[in-house]
């Protein structure tokens, strides 16, 4: 296929803090792939908005961030060239890629073993690789999800926590879904969640006292603060509480509470919390893609996109301050091509 001589990406430029400030639009001279490589032309890319701000300021533990760094992680697109040796991809197939870099660019060059084949190259399977299999990795591997459970999730209408819901539901689960929004209470409903709070209007500690008194088998929180407080104390016995990040004060010092040990609250009840992040478990990412997929396929699950549109490199700073707003309804994503 033709290729340019030369193509954009976004680079982290300086370590300020802020996405916007620390980010820059170079271009890249073209290069051909090597042996066991391919070229991919990115259609969209995928928004994490607290990941790509943390790395703006060289905030995540395992990542050292030395501008210039390349930035944004999953995308979907073309094989546009394959490399010599490379026979399990071939020119014109279309992939997902989720890897640390190679996101936020109109082209990226990586092993031909990582690209992982799709039907198309859309925004909806964007948000199941690879939000859709964390929620599956981190209900069933982490939660050690099981029929019966009743399992509580956080920012239920995200692009992570939407999925979590499902997949709770089809195992056979008992979901209550937690939302800021009544717009979004009422799509979690039609979603199929047996009970939607909105953490906002409604007090989240008596509606689970009252109303689930056994405690919560499952809880699935992303958001942190006091929605994980108030998790812990209901758990029941055996309950799994999955940490899958906490939005509400990711950019917040260090926040120390006056609190008994957790042990307290724990031991007497076997219960657990346990932290999740996807990339910590590779050995089960290649399992529930093909899981995932075959779900969406035979339209057992949706994949919610945030209908907001963001076009081109110049749109992803929107994307990442849309998203950290809180405004979206799953995945966002942003239009390369």
């Amino acid at each position: 296929m033709p290729h340019p001589s030369s193509y954009r990406k976004l680079i982290i430029q300086q370590l300020t803090g802020d996405f916007r400030n620390s980010t820059h639009i170079v271009e890249q001279a073209w290069q051909d792939p090597a042996a066991g490589e391919v070229i991919v032309r990115n259609h969209y890319a995928g928004c994490n908005a607290i990941f790509d701000k943390n790395l703006c300021r060289n905030a995540i533990r395992y990542v050292d961030v030395q501008p210039p760094f390349d930035m944004g992680i999953e995308a979907v697109g073309e094989v546009v060239a394959v490399g010599a040796g490379v026979t399990r991809l071939a020119a014109g197939d279309t992939v997902a890629v989720s890897r640390l870099g190679n996101g936020y660019r109109e082209y990226q060059r990586v092993e031909a073993s990582k690209p992982l084949k799709i039907r198309e190259a859309s925004p909806e399977i964007l948000a199941l690789i690879p939000s859709g299999i964390s929620a599956m990795v981190g209900l069933e591997r982490i939660g050690e999800v099981r029929p019966g459970d009743t399992v509580a999730v956080s920012a239920a209408a995200g692009g992570l926590g939407h999925f979590v819901v499902q997949l709770a539901k089809l195992r056979g689960c008992h979901v209550i879904a937690l939302t800021g929004s009544e717009e979004k209470r009422a799509l979690l409903s039609q979603l199929g969640a047996d009970r939607v709070i909105n953490y906002k209007q409604d007090n989240l500690r008596d509606i689970l006292a009252k109303e689930y008194p056994d405690g919560l088998d499952v809880a699935y929180d992303s958001a942190g603060g006091e929605i994980f407080d108030i998790f812990v104390d209901h758990l029941a016995m055996r309950g799994r509480l999955v940490i899958s990040g906490h939005t509400s004060d990711f950019d917040k010092p260090v926040e120390n509470i006056p609190h008994p040990r957790m042990y307290r609250k724990l031991y007497w009840k076997s219960a657990s919390i346990r932290g999740f992040q996807n990339q910590s478990f590779p050995e089960f990412f290649d399992e529930a893609a093909e899981r995932i997929l075959d779900l969406y396929y035979r339209g057992r699950l949706q994949a919610w996109v945030e209908p907001q549109t963001f076009d081109g490199l110049e749109q992803v700073s929107d994307a990442v301050e849309f998203l950290l707003s809180g405004r979206n309804t799953g995945k966002v994503v942003i239009k390369l091509c």
